[in-house]
């Protein structure tokens, strides 16, 4: 190919593709559609009233509504493991259906009664619903890690699946609070006993979240963040269409371009900053980043570059006369990817990036699965 063709299509590029791309994704309404993706759904609507389609024993998964301060209504589920099921399998079995009042299911009353019990908070990519295959997968892969101890707690975001409203960052936020708040004080498990897990948007919304309970004094036992990005900005510049085409890549190329564009959002999800503070102000952290190299919806790039930054932040507020990162712990994986584990004191941050997670749409592959599932027990023990 000549250098002719190539600055040829180079230019075609760029006329016809990039720049009327990067001007479309200025506007806000594009934004929102790209960023949440709400109005795609993947799975059966009755999957989400009747969880056994997807795969759950009778009565294993209990749907309800959980309300916003803005009165929004969340559509939820809270799923029991398995080791609490086989002890109360007749109970669950012929527990009375549409009993609106979630304490008045079985499920509530064992994760409200078992002091021992622990709730992981699941919050999901874009695009369509807790009802979605694979992470209906994930569900009963985290419920069985501690078969006698783990609850899952996953809900839509508004405007997504059954759930009311429209997706904004303040709004998700604010279905993120009152998740939790209702898992807190409501549900009455302690924040030691919470692990909050996200995916791809999700990631973003557990950095929020955490960040806001921060402020008022609260820690969870841990945070996982599975294909995380650092910003929206990052985010779009970052994302390839179909997993092929990077349409939006050269706006890395300058920074003061890239600086231009994120400028641009409206929501703007700065992952990237929250962490930071959170490694600074919080004694407990324990922070795990999950991604794999070959996913080709979200580069890892995204994610070793918030591990850097968080990392940094860590070692500023313990170490702040030297700022250089000690008790740093390599692990070679082999096939299996590769990990980084940074403890001090009661602080704890770690990545891991597989090899061989696979191609994340809209949710990371096994890879991340199993090693967020390792880490769920591990902290639950």
């Amino acid at each position: 190919m000549s250098l002719y063709t190539i600055v040829g299509v180079s230019l075609s590029f760029v006329s016809t593709i990039w720049i009327p791309a990067t001007l479309l994704c200025c506007i806000p309404w594009v934004q929102k559609q790209m960023l949440y993706l709400h109005w795609v759904t993947f799975s059966p609507g009755k999957w989400l009233t009747e969880p056994e389609r997807a795969g759950f024993l009778k009565n294993q998964v209990t749907p309800f509504r959980i309300t916003t301060n803005d009165n929004e209504q969340l559509f939820t589920w809270l799923v029991a493991p398995l080791g609490v099921y086989a002890k109360h399998s007749e109970d669950f079995i012929t527990e009375r259906a549409g009993v609106d009042d979630i304490e008045e299911k079985l499920a509530f009353r064992l994760l409200r009664a078992d002091p021992e019990a622990r709730l992981l908070i699941y919050f999901h990519g874009n695009s369509a619903t807790i009802a979605q295959q694979r992470r209906t997968e994930e569900y009963r892969s985290y419920a069985s890690g501690a078969s006698g101890k783990i609850f899952v707690l996953a809900f839509d975001y508004r405007g997504f699946g059954r759930s009311s409203g429209t997706p904004s960052e303040t709004g998700l936020l604010s279905d993120a609070e009152a998740v939790v708040d209702w898992a807190l004080n409501r549900a009455r498990i302690s924040p030691d006993r919470i692990v909050l897990l996200g995916h791809s948007l999700g990631t973003a919304v557990v950095s929020g979240i955490a960040h806001h309970y921060m402020k008022i004094g609260i820690e969870f036992a841990g945070l996982i963040l599975c294909a995380a990005f650092t910003n929206a900005g990052g985010a779009f510049a970052s994302y390839s269409i179909g997993g092929v085409v990077p349409v939006l890549a050269p706006i890395k190329l300058s920074s003061t371009f890239q600086g231009w564009f994120s400028s641009r959002m409206r929501d703007t999800w700065h992952s990237d900053t929250r962490l930071a503070e959170l490694a600074q102000n919080c004694a407990r952290l324990q922070l795990v980043f999950v991604h794999a190299e070959n996913d080709t919806t979200m580069p890892w790039v995204e994610t070793e570059a918030l591990f850097k930054s968080t990392l940094q932040a860590a070692v500023n507020a313990t170490s702040p006369h030297d700022g250089i990162p000690k008790n740093l712990h390599v692990v070679d994986l082999g096939e299996a990817g590769r990990q980084e584990v940074w403890r001090c004191g009661s602080r704890s941050i770690q990545k891991t990036i597989a090899k061989h997670g696979g191609k994340c749409f809209p949710e990371p592959g096994s890879a991340h699965r199993q090693t967020c599932r390792n880490f769920t027990v591990a902290r639950q023990q």
